[in-house]
C-alpha cells in the first residue's frame, strides 16, 4: 500500500528538482537569484521540522548560525581561526556586512550543516535521539563532511568570484591550511553544541516515528546537487585548472559522501 504524499512532501522535492536546475543553468536576475539562494535552506527547514519537530530544528539553525556568524567575526577582526582574509564590501557582491561579515553566509552554513548532520546519522546508523560518544561522533564525521565540501567550492568564491580576499594567500589554490582547520573547528563546534542539545532537551517521541527511506534520501539529494555543480564546470567549454581540480575533489570527496550514504540507507532494514 502506498502512503499517502503530503503537500509538504511535494513541495520539498519541487524545491529539490529547482535546485539542481538552478545548479547547471546560471540565474543572472538579481531577485530571482536570491530566490534561489533560500531555496536550500527553505528545503532543510522542511526537513527539518518534519524529521525534529519545529521547535528543535528552529533552535538547531539559531545555533548554527550564531556559531558561524561568530566564527566569521572573530575570523575577519583576528586571523586566528582561518587565516588573514576580508570580505569583499562591495553590496553587489555579498550584500550588507554586519562587523565585516555578510549575515547571507550563515544561511549556507545552516543549509549544509543539516545535510552533513543527517549524511552522518544516516552513515552510523543512528536516526532517533542519539546519547554518549554518538554525539562526538556524529559531530565529528559531520565536520569532515562540511570540510570536503568546503574544499571543493571554496577556491572558487575567493579567487574567481571574489567573494573575499587571503591577504597572504596559501597553499591551497591561494588559501591558507588554516582555512580548513579553523572550519572543521568551527562546524565541530556546532554540531557538537547541537548533539549536546538534543540529547538534552529532546524526547523520543520529538522525532519522526517512521521515517522512509525516500525521505531520508532528500538529503543526499541536496548533497549530491551541490557536488553536481561544481562537477559540471568540468565539462563546459575550455574549464580552467581551477575548474578540473575541484571537479576531483567535489566527484570523489563528496561523490564518496553522497555513494555511502545512499548505500547505507539502501541496506538498512526496518524503513518503509
Amino acid at each position: 500500500m502506498l502512503k499517502k504524499i503530503s503537500r509538504l512532501d511535494i513541495l520539498r522535492w519541487t524545491i529539490l528538482i529547482v535546485i539542481a536546475v538552478t545548479n547547471v543553468y546560471l540565474i543572472k536576475n538579481p531577485l530571482l537569484s536570491l530566490v534561489i539562494f533560500l531555496l536550500p535552506i527553505t528545503f532543510v527547514f522542511l526537513h527539518g521540522g518534519k524529521y525534529f519537530g519545529w521547535v528543535h530544528i528552529t533552535i538547531m539553525f539559531l545555533i548554527i548560525m550564531a556559531i558561524g556568524f561568530l566564527g566569521e567575526y572573530l575570523g575577519v577582526h583576528t586571523g586566528v581561526i582561518f587565516g588573514n582574509y576580508y570580505y569583499n564590501p562591495s553590496p553587489n557582491v555579498n550584500g550588507f556586512l554586519v562587523g565585516g561579515v555578510p549575515p547571507l553566509v550563515t544561511f549556507s552554513y545552516v543549509s549544509m550543516g543539516y545535510t552533513c548532520y543527517i549524511l552522518s546519522r544516516i552513515i552510523l546508523g543512528s536516526y532517533k535521539k542519539i546519547t554518549g560518544w554518538m554525539v562526538l561522533g556524529i559531530a565529528t564525521l559531520s565536520a569532515v563532511f562540511m570540510v570536503i565540501w568546503d574544499m571543493s567550492f571554496d577556491p572558487t568564491s575567493s579567487i574567481v568570484q571574489h567573494l573575499w580576499t587571503w591577504q597572504k594567500g596559501g597553499a591551497y589554490f591561494g588559501e591558507p591550511f588554516r582555512n580548513f582547520t579553523g572550519w572543521f573547528f568551527v562546524t565541530f563546534t556546532f554540531f557538537v553544541v547541537i548533539g549536546l542539545y538534543l540529547w538534552w532537551r529532546s524526547k523520543p517521541h520529538d522525532y519522526l516515528a517512521k521515517p522512509s527511506k525516500v525521505f531520508l534520501f532528500e538529503p543526499i539529494i541536496l548533497f549530491s546537487a551541490s557536488a553536481f555543480s561544481i562537477v559540471i564546470k568540468e565539462v563546459t567549454p575550455n574549464p580552467t585548472v581551477l575548474q578540473q581540480n575541484l571537479a576531483l575533489i567535489a566527484l570523489f570527496g563528496m561523490g564518496t559522501v553522497a555513494l555511502i550514504a545512499t548505500l547505507r540507507l539502501l541496506t538498512t532494514k526496518g524503513f518503509h
